[in-house]
């Protein structure tokens, strides 16, 4: 298996989104929907394939420990990651629907404007069996 690190911009339609929930008062329903925004999108590098991810699935994942990888998948990643200093961000793990390239994209998110969240995605880190 050979593992690739990849920047972001190489990969996604863009690298930073912000999830508004912008309120006049407390019980308010959030003026803008939850995911306003257009959603990430991953172009799979082995296929083509295009995948979307939402902010609600950044936020779901966000200081999150799951992975949807198989545990052999998981265990090389980790390993990658640790040997290169990357384990300070949250991280959404899949594979590819197309042709099962397994993919780990670690991401910061924080405060954003207006009560919101901000996600910026830091690195691709891709496991192919080139």
């Amino acid at each position: 298996m050979m593992i690739k690190l990849i920047e972001p911009e190489a990969r996604f339609n863009k690298t930073i989104s912000e999830l508004k929930k912008d309120r006049f008062y407390p019980d308010s329903k959030p003026i803008y929907p939850i995911d306003y925004e257009l959603p990430f999108e991953y172009t799979c590098s082995h296929c083509g394939c295009k995948v979307s991810i939402r902010n609600q699935d950044l936020e779901r994942h966000a200081k999150s420990n799951h992975s949807n990888l198989t545990d052999s998948e998981r265990v090389l990643i980790e390993k990658f990651v640790a040997e290169h200093g990357l384990d300070e961000a949250s991280f959404l793990d899949f594979e590819c629907p197309e042709c099962r390239q397994a993919v780990r994209v670690l991401y910061n998110s924080g405060p954003g404007g207006f009560s919101g969240m901000t996600y910026e995605l830091k690195h691709v880190i891709e496991l192919s069996d080139e």
